[in-house]
Order: C-alpha cells, then sequence, then structure tokens
C-alpha cells in the first residue's frame, strides 16, 4: 500500500519554513541545484522549454493541478512565502536566477546560452548563507527535514520490505537527490541536534521534541490534500 507523509506534517513543515530565516530565493536555489542534479550535468539550461527544470520547479511549488486554481504553485520559504500563478513556471524561478548574474555571492554562473544556463559557482558556506538566509538570523534557518518533507509531500514513501523512512534517512535522501555539499547543508539548515522546543509547536505532544522513529505517514494520494496553510 503507498504510504505518504500525512497532510498534519506536510503542514506543520510549512508552519516552521515560513517562519524561518529563509529568503524567499532559497526555493530559487534549491530548484537550479535539483536541475542540475536531474541533467547529471554541471551546467543545464532553467526554461520552461527544459524538463528537468519544470520537474524541479512542480517539486519545490506545485501543490495542485487543478487548471481552475488560479495560484497552483506556492514557495514555503520565510516571510515572503507565497502562492503563485500559472505564469510562474515560465517567468519565475527562471528569470530570478538570470537576475542573479550580477550579484554578490551568487550561488550561479549565469551563461549566456539559448535558453540561458546556469553553473554551480564556487562559494564558502557563509557566502551562500549571506545570500539565501537573513543576516544576523542564522539561528532561525530551515530545519533540514522541513524542507524535506515539503519536498517529498507527494512521493509514495513506501520501501520495498514495506517500511517507512525516519528523519535522518528523509533527510538522507534529500541531500543526495538534490546532490548538496555538505558545505551547502550547514549554510542553509538547521539539523537535529539544532532542534529547540519552538519547532515542536503544533506536534502531540508540544513539550517532546523526539524524533520518532518513523515520520506520519498515510495512504491517501496527495491530491486530495487541502492548501498549504
Amino acid at each position: 500500500m503507498p504510504k505518504y507523509l500525512t497532510d498534519a506534517e506536510v503542514r506543520r513543515a510549512v508552519e516552521r519554513l515560513g517562519r524561518s530565516s529563509a529568503r524567499a530565493r532559497i526555493c530559487e536555489f534549491l530548484i537550479g541545484v535539483r536541475t542540475l542534479r536531474l541533467a547529471g550535468k554541471t551546467e543545464v539550461a532553467v526554461a520552461e522549454s527544459v524538463p528537468e527544470f519544470i520537474q524541479a520547479l512542480e517539486e519545490f511549488t506545485l501543490w495542485v493541478s487543478d487548471a481552475d486554481v488560479d495560484s497552483p504553485y506556492f514557495n514555503p520559504f520565510g516571510g515572503q512565502a507565497a502562492f503563485k500563478s500559472p505564469k510562474f513556471r515560465s517567468n519565475g524561478p527562471s528569470n530570478t536566477m538570470h537576475g542573479w548574474a550580477t550579484q554578490a555571492n551568487s550561488p550561479f554562473e549565469i551563461l549566456n546560452t539559448r535558453p540561458k544556463s546556469i553553473k554551480r559557482r564556487p562559494l564558502s558556506a557563509t557566502q551562500l548563507r549571506a545570500f539565501v538566509i537573513q543576516s544576523r538570523k542564522d539561528d532561525d534557518r530551515p530545519r533540514l527535514i522541513d524542507a524535506a518533507v515539503w519536498f517529498y509531500r507527494q512521493t509514495d514513501l513506501e520501501g520495498d520490505d514495506g517500511s517507512t523512512p525516519d528523519r535522518a534517512a528523509l533527510e538522507a535522501r534529500f541531500i543526495e537527490d538534490l546532490a548538496l555539499t555538505s558545505d551547502d547543508v550547514s549554510a542553509l539548515f538547521r539539523l537535529e541536534d539544532e532542534d529547540t522546543a519552538d519547532d515542536t509547536i503544533g506536534d502531540e505532544p508540544a513539550e517532546a521534541p523526539e524524533t520518532p522513529e518513523t515520520l506520519p505517514v498515510d495512504s491517501d494520494a496527495p491530491e486530495s490534500r487541502s492548501e498549504p496553510a
């Protein structure tokens, strides 16, 4: 039987991501590195005509496929978390990344191809954090597990033996699927040993920050879920 993260677990992750100190453009960065990972190349075009780019964009932002919904995309990161219109796939992340060409600490080199392409620039963890995390708010950067829960919100997580992943396994899978380096992880995210009591707000019981052996899952298809909080 398929096993998906529960609606409640996804909502809690969205709430925490929204309270984090991430800048909205962390989402575009993650879409970019995921596109590179899917393409299996060191440089890749970012445009609506590129299947890997659209897959990455939908993995990180598409919350509903209903054509009648005015804002089918959602960026959950930071105080500027927001729903996006259908035009987001054509003039959202790609235009944002193109605009990073001359910005200090940009994580991508923008190549003047047709369509324009991205290539990772060698940055330190400090430089990358300065670009995607609000200054002087390092302690409030997003939790790695919350980003992973959001990313896998529509993924059947059942293993071949019927098992479901624990927190460490889901985080490791996320890192692998985006080809994140250790510097990327330390720059962008908080790990389990950095959890605080505030991270458990909305959990049951709220006073217990311990991570369960397995993450909450159910067998409902993600299409049946309501919009993010």
